[in-house]
């Protein structure tokens, strides 16, 4: 094989080579940026169901803030994880599979779309989000409550806790965070 041959041919097998290592890596980037934040779960989150009526609200007085880890669902990202898992597992299993042979491109990429969806759906069900637990005075009696959000969303003194149901405690953020 003459030398520019055998160049072209390497910089070919170079080029399907990279192209493949992008789209594992795109395919990974993906998949660890589809997380639950936890929002939904947020005292200030309300479901189309919950507003427009009366809800019932005390003035309490939070004494101490502190952080936590509150585990919620993560049911939702992992299903859009297992699709983009195929979608990029296809992409990538069918350009490794051009690369080692324009024949095996299909059958690459159903590899691909498989593993993508498999590897996907090993992630857990649940995630940890940022939270607070704060410690607060309501009718002269201390209790604590537990919810997401942040630390500097809350300070001591005054705030508003609303309630839906009597075991319920949304308290609502009394400060704002500097951004």
């Amino acid at each position: 094989m003459p030398p520019t041959e055998f160049k072209k041919k390497s910089i070919q097998r170079i080029s399907k080579r990279g192209i493949a290592l992008s789209s594992v890596f795109l395919f990974c980037l993906t998949l660890s940026a589809c997380t639950t934040t936890g929002d939904k779960y947020r005292a200030s989150s309300y479901r189309a169901t919950q507003v427009n009526q009366k809800q019932a609200a005390e003035v309490i007085e939070i004494i101490a803030i502190l952080p936590a880890q509150v585990e919620v669902d993560n049911t939702e990202a992992q299903k859009k994880r297992q699709i983009l898992g195929a979608i990029l597992g296809a992409a990538g299993g069918a350009a490794i599979g051009n690369a080692v042979g324009g024949n095996n491109t299909a059958a690459g990429g159903l590899l691909g779309g498989a593993a993508g969806a498999v590897v996907a759906s090993t992630t857990e069900n649940t995630v940890l989000v940022e939270g607070v637990t704060l410690t607060f005075v309501q009718d002269s009696k201390t209790y604590s409550s537990s919810q997401v959000g942040r630390a500097c969303e809350f300070k001591p003194g005054r705030a508003i806790m609303i309630s839906m149901r009597a075991d319920e405690t949304r308290i609502q953020p009394n400060n704002s965070c500097a951004e």
